[in-house]
């Protein structure tokens, strides 16, 4: 590989193991650049945001060439689990042609790969992520509503573009799970965060996976780690990026993460009415016309959205020890959700 690192290099991170990680994808360019055509020197790059407890082994880089294409550079340096790396490379390719004739709706395709590890460059996906334009709907600069369904009208495309299957729902592996944590809690065997709500949480499981079996859902490919910040979103166009963990799966594995992930942001503020999960009755309605199914109320997507709401709860470090901030957000979104459920689905 040439050591020539372009003459534009950018400003690497403070912190040494992080700029390293920056320092060894911007040294992949000049292949990069022979192999697809692209010129090695006079290229502008930019650290693009990577979730914080990741940076110490994954960079995504923006690159600008001198007559202003745009690319996107991902990187994973970890040495563990690179076929799991590689396969998510290849989910996002598959969705990329499963989309590539929906009008709207975009995954940017892979203009190069390396043969071995995951690396690899995007075509440039344009907009703003859908979090911020949720953002700046709360400040009256954007349509919420007819955001939320052009979103819900984009994730179906991306679930039904694709092989789907009809099966029926059997939750016996996740109540096994849920059994298992109350019963070590109850053995002092693991402690929780609020642990007679934990326990609430468990029993209210059971009496809605009794309404979730044998009901028919639908297995679909998934984006794998869809939520707000990994949907851009233009004027006409809404694209999909990081394809992490994705696979055949429910679709409500999807939906229920959307809405749960980065909790409590998504949560209904003060002042607005809520619906289903503490999230707002406007955002549900105009999300489900754009998906085009009523979600709320398939038993199946109750189930998965409480269970997955229980995963969140597991992890969270029990009351009185240290917590990082977004365990401090975690921890109110979730008492917020289940005090919802105690509201609206009394035992």
């Amino acid at each position: 590989m040439p050591n020539k690192v372009p003459n534009r290099s950018p400003a690497f991170h403070r912190e040494e193991p992080i700029a390293e990680v920056e320092r060894r994808a911007v040294a992949l360019w000049p292949r990069i650049a022979n192999d697809v055509g692209l010129p090695v020197e006079n290229v502008a790059f930019n650290m693009m945001l990577v979730n914080s407890s990741r940076r110490d082994r994954r960079a995504v880089i923006g690159v600008k060439t001198e007559d202003g294409q745009k690319f996107v550079l991902r990187t994973e340096f970890a040495t563990i689990n690179i076929k799991g790396h590689m396969g998510n490379l290849e989910q996002h390719r598959k969705a990329a042609r499963a989309l590539r004739d929906v009008s709207g709706v975009n995954v940017p395709n892979i203009l190069w790969q390396d043969e071995v590890y995951p690396y690899a460059l995007f075509e440039f996906a344009p907009g703003e992520t859908a979090q911020r334009e949720l953002t700046f709907a709360d400040y009256g600069l954007t349509d919420r509503a007819r955001l939320l369904r052009r979103i819900g009208c984009a994730v179906r495309a991306l679930h039904e573009n694709g092989a789907v299957s009809e099966q029926r729902f059997w939750p016996k592996a996740q109540l096994r799970d849920v059994e298992e944590s109350a019963a070590q809690l109850r053995a002092g065997d693991i402690e929780v965060h609020k642990p007679k709500r934990f326990l609430g949480l468990c029993a209210m499981l059971h009496r809605f996976a009794r309404n979730a079996r044998g009901e028919i859902f639908h297995k679909v490919a998934q984006h794998g780690d869809l939520h707000f910040r990994n949907i851009l979103v233009t004027e006409d166009l809404v694209s999909f990026v990081d394809f992490s963990r994705s696979g055949a799966a429910s679709r409500h594995l999807d939906l229920v993460k959307l809405w749960q992930a980065k909790m409590p942001e998504n949560l209904v503020q003060f002042g607005r009415k809520q619906d289903f999960g503490c999230v707002a009755a406007a955002d549900w309605q105009a999300f489900e016309e754009g998906y085009g199914r009523n979600l709320t109320n398939d038993p199946v997507f109750q189930f998965t959205f409480l269970f997955r709401l229980y995963l969140i709860w597991r992890k969270l470090p029990p009351l009185g020890e240290p917590r990082k901030e977004s365990e401090i957000e975690a921890s109110l979104g979730a008492d917020r959700i289940f005090s919802w459920f105690l509201e609206h689905h009394p035992s």
